[in-house]
């Protein structure tokens, strides 16, 4: 009950985004995304528990009450939860802009690749994903240059936006929490990158390597 709480409290972030004076929302698959709390951040893992108690004895007394190390804990929870959220919005910012690359025809370097190619690599080619959207909301394919740029960039810029305030939140967060460091930080980063890697962000990176390989064909 209390993680749903916290939940909801959280996901207001991103919920504020498509209503207003923000009318633009972002995919739903990563707003699903912003709405989980895995598993490795859950009051319930031992594992992270353990971290944050680690954690804890370089900024807190051995002796201190174990109802306020329940406490701290929670808190650097809240913080950690931030932290994801940052690091998914990065993921997908990573995503979209390989689309917006390879939509303006500036997916590939010519002086990065390592091969001579006898075809340009300045055509400007949206990837199949971005033209399925685009057809599936407007059947006139006149204007599907334009669209797919509009598109891309609304999301560029909402996940932007979305950005700035995780961060913001997680300032207060932070300057609130006596003894929390840039270092107690990058612990719980690391912790988060750890599981990333095994889960979103292969997808992604799966999804940026089949753009550039459309892009080639």
């Amino acid at each position: 009950m209390e993680e749903q709480i916290l939940l909801g409290k959280m996901s207001q972030l991103s919920t504020s985004a498509t209503h207003g004076k923000h009318p633009i929302k972002i995919m739903k698959e990563i707003r699903d995304q912003l709405e989980i709390i895995p598993n490795y951040l859950t009051k319930q893992n031992i594992s992270f528990k353990e971290l944050m108690h680690r954690v804890l004895s370089s900024i807190t007394a051995a002796a201190e009450e174990s109802k306020n190390n329940d406490n701290n804990i929670n808190e650097l929870r809240k913080i950690a939860i931030l932290l994801y959220k940052i690091m998914v919005i990065q993921t997908y910012q990573y995503l979209w802009k390989t689309y917006f690359k390879s939509g303006t025809g500036q997916l590939i370097i010519p002086s990065e690749t390592k091969q001579k190619l006898s075809y340009s690599t300045t055509l400007p080619i949206w990837p199949k994903e971005i033209k399925t959207i685009v057809l599936s909301n407007n059947k006139d394919k006149t204007n599907e240059n334009e669209i797919c740029l509009k598109l891309v960039n609304e999301q560029l810029n909402e996940l932007q936006r979305q950005l700035k305030l995780y961060q913001q939140e997680l300032n207060i967060h932070a300057n609130n929490y006596q003894g929390y460091t840039l270092s107690i930080q990058e612990i719980i980063k690391t912790c988060i990158e750890q599981n990333l890697n095994s889960s979103l962000h292969k997808k992604i990176e799966h999804q940026v390597e089949l753009i550039y390989y459309d892009y080639h064909i």
